[in-house]
């Protein structure tokens, strides 16, 4: 019986134009990940936003300290979109994926954990939120915004911010879905942190 084996080489062309795009917006991802996150896995003060909406999922978010309300938040493209602002004093986040469609270089950016990921000091700034919701000593209400001047854009947006609220003791979201402009941590811890790159269908 003859157990030897014989290699082959495959020839192949590379285009160096997307390579040279892939490999610049991977290093300045890479560069703005390892400046939020650390070399530790934990950021302080973490602000993610400005380059266009992304997408936040998780499979279990449990906070403390939960307070919802309205807002505007810039885009890459445009300014002034309507948001729910999410503020969460304590979040513990089971199977958080985090991610970023970039069309220019045909990719999609992923960042996931898969232990539970500590957050202090949460907001963030949803146009769409998607879930399970369940909340302990939830409180709504509606205030008047009427001595605010509607027109002026510094104004409305203030006013927006407390023309309605919410507030409650915990928040448990399962099955989360958020498509997000903004996101900060205080600090933010994320043990087994892994990054990769997805081909843009």
């Amino acid at each position: 019986m003859n157990l030897t084996a014989e290699s082959v080489i495959v020839g192949g062309q590379t285009v160096k134009k997307k390579l040279v795009y892939a490999l610049l917006g991977g290093f300045l991802f890479l560069g703005m990940l390892l400046s939020i996150f650390g070399i530790t896995g934990v950021a302080v003060a973490a602000p993610l936003s400005g380059f266009g909406e992304f997408t936040v999922k998780f499979d279990k978010m449990v906070g403390e300290g939960f307070q919802l309300y309205g807002g505007v938040a810039d885009g890459a493209t445009t300014k002034n979109n309507p948001v729910a602002v999410n503020a969460i004093d304590k979040a513990t986040i089971n199977g958080l994926e985090i991610s970023k469609a970039i069309p220019a270089l045909g990719i999609r950016v992923v960042i996931t954990s898969d232990k539970p990921v500590e957050i202090n000091g949460l907001l963030q700034k949803a146009t769409m939120v998607n879930g399970d919701a369940k909340f302990e000593e939830l409180t709504m209400s509606e205030n008047y915004i009427g001595n605010y001047d509607l027109t002026d854009p510094a104004q409305r947006a203030e006013a927006l911010a407390k023309e309605f609220t919410q507030k409650a003791n915990t928040i448990t979201i399962e099955n989360g879905n958020l498509q997000t402009l903004y996101l900060f941590q205080k600090t933010v811890s994320l043990p087994g942190m892994k990054v990769y790159f997805e081909k843009l269908n």
